[in-house]
């Protein structure tokens, strides 16, 4: 497999974003379409519009995986593979989840495209982070802006890290 630098891969994934916002569009007009005419032949452009869009989709979300992996892996955090691997051999957690001692960092639950929450074991703290810190800098933000754990997906007190408090690499 050849190398492909971070800034060519988010290129990649910004013409792959605009690809598939134009692809939902003609999914959405062939489906008004469709709804007017219910003919077998809008019914099979409109079954190809979707699955276009669902190529595009998972397309996209591998480049934004890959993005994830690589972000974790260069600000130091090791791969968290801490559940094993499922039946097929893949691993369970998703890409861009690292740890690094009592340590934990992963996409955010419930808005993956919206940063990473950072999660010390021991503390039973949390916190949630645009980017990706070092490990060293996330046990500060833990510590300065964590918040306790409450045993939910997520706390519903769980706010954003002031931009200025991350000192993070860039992610997705």
């Amino acid at each position: 497999m050849v190398y492909v630098s971070a800034r060519a891969l988010e290129e990649e994934l910004r013409h792959l974003e605009e690809e598939l916002a134009a692809a939902r569009n003609l999914e959405h007009s062939t489906a008004e379409r469709h709804a007017e005419e219910g003919s077998k032949e809008t019914e099979a452009v409109l079954e190809a519009r979707k699955i276009q869009a669902e190529h595009l989709e998972a397309e996209r979300e591998g480049l934004v995986a890959e993005l994830r992996r690589r972000a974790v892996a260069e600000a130091g955090w090791e791969h968290d593979d801490a559940w094993g691997a499922g039946p097929d051999g893949a691993p369970v957690r998703s890409a861009g989840c690292g740890r690094a001692g009592k340590l934990r960092i992963g996409p955010h639950l419930l808005l993956p495209e919206r940063g990473y929450l950072l999660h010390d074991r021991s503390e039973g703290t949390v916190a949630w982070v645009r980017g990706v810190p070092s490990p060293s800098r996330a046990s500060e933000i833990l510590a300065e802006h964590g918040v306790e754990w409450e045993g939910e997906l997520l706390s519903h007190t769980l706010s954003p890290v002031p931009e200025g408090a991350e000192g993070h690499y860039k992610g997705r």
